[in-house]
């Protein structure tokens, strides 16, 4: 064998060991359903093609590269789309775009545009686990600063960090992560959360972010929650808090939302769930919304479930987004009920 075509094996045998130390997949959620809402935030009956009924719409790519020694490199890309139109939701990546050094013992260190580790340590005892629709994930997004004037330019409906630098590790059932989102004249961003994971599951969340170029406090928000799991029954637990100021550094709501919720594993591929969100701000007692959601899904396959999903919503007369769970909102002064069925496929 001549040194030619020793060094073409030898190239080959190093190009295979690479390849067989890292990996990039594609992935994503396409979500969509029939959606009939009674009384809509103009107050008329509305019928449409929703996108994202339980879960976002979303393509990504992510890999892994093994370095040795336990320590491995990862990244992160992630866009959301309106399934129903084929249209992008906000930036090409919104949802993540990121790079970072993860390790068993050590935990991971992210950089870039990515989940807030508050809103994540909130879904783990939320009474319906931040779906897409009708849940807490709603209550957190307009509480944390989505509504305000002069919105901080890092938190995008407080889910995602942009210009962040986060730090997570999980220590036996105890998880802990945190987050800083660099101002860059955008505005500063703080997000912790905290989980313990059992049969007894808690949680608590805090986040805050600035006013734009300055170290003033725009909103901040926070929640405490616990889930218990016996058998087939999970019950669950939570309370939300959210404070928003206007860029005069007024207070113009503190929202509290109480949840309470109960899913009932019907069968190995079937869930029922039920659940209770009672949304009220102190500073405005006519904004308050009292909403009850029942629903099933049921698992066709790993990838693929239907759904239904019934929603009664009693907005009272100042009821605004802060108080509601549904995505737009429903009329003020109105009892409103919304019916979404779909089908939900990841790949």
């Amino acid at each position: 064998m001549n040194k030619n075509s020793i060094a073409a094996a030898v190239l080959a045998l190093v190009s295979s060991l690479a390849a067989a130390q890292s990996n990039v997949t594609l992935y994503g959620i396409v979500d969509l359903g029939v959606l009939s809402q009674s009384h809509a935030a103009p107050g008329a009956a509305t019928t449409s093609i929703a996108s994202g009924g339980i879960s976002p719409s979303i393509w990504g790519l992510r890999g892994t590269e093994d370095l040795g020694n336990g320590l491995k490199a990862n990244f992160n890309l992630e866009g959301h789309i309106a399934a129903d139109t084929g249209a992008a939701i906000g930036p090409l990546l919104r949802r993540q775009s990121n790079v970072g050094l993860s390790s068993a013992g050590m935990g991971t260190l992210t950089l870039g545009n990515q989940y807030s580790p508050a809103i994540l340590a909130f879904a783990a005892t939320d009474p319906r686990g931040l779906r897409e629709n009708f849940s807490g994930l709603y209550s957190w997004a307009y509480n944390s600063g989505a509504l305000t004037a002069g919105n901080n330019g890092n938190n995008d409906v407080g889910v995602f960090l942009q210009n962040a630098i986060s730090y997570s590790n999980t220590m036996g059932a105890v998880g802990l992560a945190g987050a800083y989102s660099v101002s860059e004249n955008k505005g500063a961003v703080y997000s912790l959360g905290a989980t313990y994971a059992g049969p007894l599951a808690l949680s608590a969340a805090y986040q805050s972010t600035n006013k734009p170029g300055t170290s003033d406090r725009l909103s901040s928000i926070y929640t405490v929650g616990a889930a218990y799991t016996a058998g087939d029954f999970t019950g669950k637990l939570n309370y939300l808090r959210g404070v928003n100021k206007n860029v005069a550094l007024v207070e113009t709501s503190k929202v509290g939302v109480i949840g309470v919720g109960l899913d009932w594993r019907t069968a190995a591929n079937n869930t029922v769930m039920a659940a209770a969100y009672f949304g009220k701000d102190k500073n405005n007692g006519a904004d308050k919304t009292n909403s009850l959601i029942l629903s099933d899904e049921y698992a066709l396959s790993k990838r693929t479930t239907l759904y239904g999903t019934l929603t009664f919503a009693d907005a009272k007369e100042g009821a605004t987004l802060l108080t509601t769970i549904v995505a737009g909102g429903t009329a003020a002064n109105t009892n409103s009920t919304v019916l979404n069925l779909g089908i939900r496929h990841t790949f």
